[in-house]
């Protein structure tokens, strides 16, 4: 009596292929999203400042939220896929990213003096942060910048009248509003 066994377990020693996007920088999310690829199914690990809830990869693409991160520079983010099999890829080393959720504070430091003859007069006002200008009400210019300290800004030409809903913001790199 002869007993013929044919091997049927598959050997895998490969390891998954991944990849990830970048996190856009500098942003206000506490919790932000990046896409990673891999070239099998496994379970994802976290390293350095980063984690998160999302433990499962598969074969294709999936978006991971990262945990709640505080205001700061993460440069050690890491991450890994362990497939069925055991095999680890290699580390992925997510680009450095900085969170911000610190709004601009800016405060007036040279009014419109009232009355006055010159109908586009300028308007000092100092920011903590560089950034966008937004004008509303009924006051605008065509500076659109500000820089970190003092920023003088000449009003587009306004009729004559009192005016008293002039408002200005500035809007951070990371989309953070100042009041």
């Amino acid at each position: 009596n002869e007993t013929t066994y044919t091997d049927n377990t598959n050997t895998d020693t490969t390891a998954p292929d991944i990849q990830g996007s970048d996190i856009r920088t500098p942003t206000n999310d506490t919790t932000p999203d990046f896409m990673t690829t891999s070239s099998e199914a496994g379970t994802i690990t976290y390293g350095g400042s980063c984690s998160s809830s999302t433990a499962s990869a598969i074969a294709g693409t999936i978006t991971v939220t990262l945990s709640a991160l505080s205001e700061g520079t993460y440069a050690d983010c890491v991450f890994r896929v362990t497939d069925s099999a055991g095999n680890g890829s290699a580390f992925f080393t997510m680009r450095p990213f900085i969170i911000d959720t610190t709004a601009p504070v800016i405060a007036e430091e040279t009014a419109v003096t009232t009355p006055i003859r010159d109908s586009t007069p300028n308007y000092t006002f100092s920011s903590t942060e560089a950034g966008t200008i937004s004008y509303a009400g009924s006051c605008s210019s065509s500076t659109t910048s500000a820089t970190t300290d003092n920023n003088t800004i000449t009003l587009t030409a306004l009729g004559d009248g009192t005016y008293i809903d002039c408002k200005i913001t500035v809007t951070d790199l990371a989309e953070n509003v100042s009041n």
